[in-house]
């Protein structure tokens, strides 16, 4: 390092032995001095004209990464996995955390200037790249014991598993909840991990990586689409299916869910919403995040299903009519919150199988297959073509008694034609007189 300062210093063409830089050369080395000390983009806080429209969107619910929500107290819970995480990757890489601060010192400078709003007294150098290597070393064990790169963690572990992921996930597609690449790849050279496998964090075919997660992500999504098993479009709802001839079916217990493509029966238990379901279906949503038995996931399947059948009042009482659901509030639009909330407290169970083999993904899959083949797609189209003609034709009693009408008239004059054929017919035969 000693000797990169005297280069330097010689620069200027007083060093001894020393010819000047050409313009070129000073070009080269300002271009990478840019791209490795002064990134052009930033990590910055949301504007405030922004974020209230909307400040539960911008704002982390289990986890903060970087240091705009680094402390806050809903965000606490985490931290303790977030050491177990720094630990994990320092103790097998056989080095000290002391040895991973003097390494990251050496971009420190870059790395603060990648947040265009970092408190500079609140931060110090070393407390800045301690939570670096915190927040850094929590990313790399959590991504890559879901993507199977290293040692695996407990199947049932809270955060470091399959559940985890689906709970963690949202929080790490936040704008204010960042952490620079640079970070990353730097612990994972020091750890001598391949930094590489970061391409496969977001989704695979991700050739780029953009300045942090956040970005990669919605680079992927415009160059790639959404076709993946972990981001699955959403499925038809219960009204929808209807019209593809899918028919509900009510079953004795969690178990029975399934879908039938022979017959086209959806196989749900019942629910029966009142004061207390609200409450105790999160409360079970919140046991299934901690657990890895098959009744969590069968639970979980069951409540992500449910969320993605039910969209509106429409709905609810097409369910209802087949005894899935049972409203004891008495309130059709009550019910389909109550719906949406219970869905939307589960972890993100799209692959999860139960002890039967059934996914979430399994059972979309025999529905969106179903509703493709010809005779349920014109099936759909009849329904469609009765439900607009209701919508059109019978709005009021006068098309009604017209449309009817023009139907009895259309039945006469068929009958009346009928007639005259037998009877031309009859004329026509040999030996008939006239």
């Amino acid at each position: 390092m000693k000797g990169e300062s005297s280069n330097q210093g010689n620069g200027n063409g007083k060093g001894k032995g020393k010819a000047p830089l050409n313009d070129e050369e000073l070009g080269d080395m300002s271009s990478e001095r840019k791209n490795r000390q002064e990134p052009t983009q930033k990590i910055s806080l949301v504007p405030a004209h922004v974020k209230t429209k909307n400040i539960d969107a911008y704002l982390p619910k289990l986890v903060s990464i970087g240091p705009y929500h680094h402390g806050e107290p809903q965000l606490q819970s985490m931290e303790i996995h977030k050491r177990r995480a720094q630990d994990k990757l320092v103790n097998a890489s056989k080095l000290t955390i002391n040895d991973y601060k003097a390494q990251m010192m050496e971009v420190v400078k870059t790395l603060r200037e990648s947040y265009a709003d970092l408190d500079d007294v609140k931060w110090s150098d070393d407390k800045f790249i301690g939570l670096m290597i915190l927040d850094g070393c929590f990313l790399i064990e959590f991504f890559s014991n879901r993507l199977g790169f290293y040692e695996n963690y407990q199947a049932n572990d809270p955060i470091f598993s399959e559940r985890g992921y689906g709970t963690v996930k949202q929080d790490l597609l936040m704008v204010e909840n960042q952490l620079p690449y640079l970070a990353v790849q730097k612990l994972l050279e020091i750890s001598g991990k391949n930094p590489n496998v970061i391409s496969n964090w977001i989704r695979p075919g991700v050739e780029e990586l953009g300045f942090h997660m956040l970005e990669t992500y919605m680079g992927g999504l415009l160059k790639l689409g959404v076709e993946s098993t972990q981001f699955r479009a959403p499925g038809l709802c219960a009204s929808e299916l209807y019209l593809y001839n899918v028919k509900f079916k009510r079953g004795k217990n969690y178990t029975d869910i399934n879908f039938n493509s022979e017959n086209g029966n959806l196989t749900l238990p019942i629910l029966i919403i009142d004061e207390h379901t609200i409450s105790t279906y999160l409360n079970m949503n919140a046991l299934a995040l901690t657990q890895a038995s098959s009744t969590a996931k069968t639970f979980a399947i069951y409540a992500r299903l449910l969320g993605t059948l039910v969209e509106s009042t429409k709905d609810i009482i097409l369910l209802q009519s087949h005894g899935i659901i049972v409203d004891e509030l008495g309130d059709q639009e009550g019910a389909v919150k109550v719906i949406r909330d219970i869905a939307g407290g589960t972890f993100s169970s799209d692959v999860a199988t139960d002890g039967k083999g059934t996914s979430y993904n399994s059972l979309q899959e025999k529905l969106d297959k179903f509703c493709k083949k010809k005779e349920t797609r014109c099936y759909k189209t009849v329904w469609l073509w009765l439900e607009d003609l209701v919508k059109t034709t019978f709005k009021n009693p006068w098309t009604t008694i017209s449309f009817l009408a023009a139907i009895v008239l259309l039945a006469l004059t068929a009958t009346q034609t009928h007639y005259a054929i037998l009877s031309y017919k009859k004329e026509e035969q040999p030996g008939t007189t006239k």
